[in-house]
């Protein structure tokens, strides 16, 4: 049977970057631009507080701080494995650097925003993920219902803060204005 099957429509890509060192979000931004394609002229948020957590605290220091950077040009929901290798190839290149003075100093986690889902990368398995090969799984963190983003069970702490939903309400909104 050779069915023709549609593509899914292409979606918002957007990148979670958090650090303790506030000044790399520029740096950060610049190599995102230089790897996807410009910013969405609201595409990126204001900076927020991460949540204190013991899982990043001895690799990259303590006040981490937390931006969204959301890319202009829409991107292929079949892709975003190939983005997160390259995230993590940017925050290697970063803690190369002879100015690093924690093991990681940022965290870049790529996701795709579209009319009803966020989704995000990961490098670790878990029963909710979805392997996409090469060492990288996908999950669903949050869905749009009634009216709002709704977080799962297993939804990151930080994602489950509504402050970060307006947002990404707002690129929901383009989607369904015929983007």
């Amino acid at each position: 049977m050779n069915a023709t099957r549609p593509d899914a429509p292409p979606a918002f890509l957007f990148f979670g970057v958090f650090t303790s060192d506030v000044a790399l979000f520029p740096r950060v931004r610049q190599g995102i631009e230089a790897r996807f394609g410009k910013i969405h002229p609201q595409g990126e948020s204001e900076t927020f507080p991460f949540p204190p957590t013991r899982t990043y605290a001895r690799t990259m220091g303590e006040s981490r701080q937390r931006k969204f950077f959301v890319l202009e040009q829409l991107w292929p929901q079949d892709g975003l494995a190939d983005v997160k290798e390259a995230t993590l190839e940017m925050e290697a290149e970063i803690a190369a650097a002879p100015s690093s003075n924690v093991e990681r100093p940022v965290n870049i986690d790529p996701g795709l925003l579209n009319d009803c889902r966020i989704i995000l990368a990961s490098t670790k398995d878990y029963a909710h993920r979805i392997y996409r090969g090469r060492g990288i799984w996908e999950e669903i963190t949050l869905v749009w219902e009634k009216g709002a983003f709704r977080p799962h069970p297993w939804t990151y702490r930080d994602f489950r803060d509504p402050n970060y939903h307006p947002f990404f309400s707002r690129f929901r909104k383009e989607l369904l204005a015929g983007r």
